[in-house]
């Protein structure tokens, strides 16, 4: 995935639904789902959501029975890959420079520091 724009929030909530479909999804679906999770948008602001997730190319749609029904173009790992490393460059652009400045504003307590021990290990192979 080149870099995109940034998803909002609310965008975010609207990605996870068609992730978590697993299949091509209309608006009145999607609003359904988010109902369930409390979520009380109409179909307006889901379309507007919508609309702004194509143009930002992560999303796409076709045409179905006289309905608009909808399908990611990039997945959710890797948009969380693009995500994080759009993140770390922010930091000078490696994992290291990264840590350093998290580890300078809280110091890396000896749980943190034996999960990070492990999570590289897993790279020695």
């Amino acid at each position: 995935m080149q870099k995109k724009q940034s998803i909002s929030e609310s965008e975010m909530k609207v990605m996870k639904k068609i992730w978590e479909s697993g299949r091509m999804i209309s608006v009145s679906e999607i609003v359904a789902e988010l109902k369930k999770d409390g979520e009380e948008w109409n179909h307006t602001t889901i379309s507007t959501f919508l609309t702004r997730l194509e143009d930002k190319k992560v999303i796409s749609s076709t045409k179905s029975k006289n309905r608009r029904i909808y399908f990611p173009l990039v997945s959710r790992e890797e948009y969380n890959r693009n995500e994080a490393e759009n993140f770390i460059s922010k930091f000078g652009g490696t994992l290291k420079d990264f840590l350093s400045a998290f580890s300078n504003s809280r110091p890396l307590n000896e749980k943190d520091i034996q999960e990070l021990k492990e999570w590289l290990e897993k790279f020695d192979d």
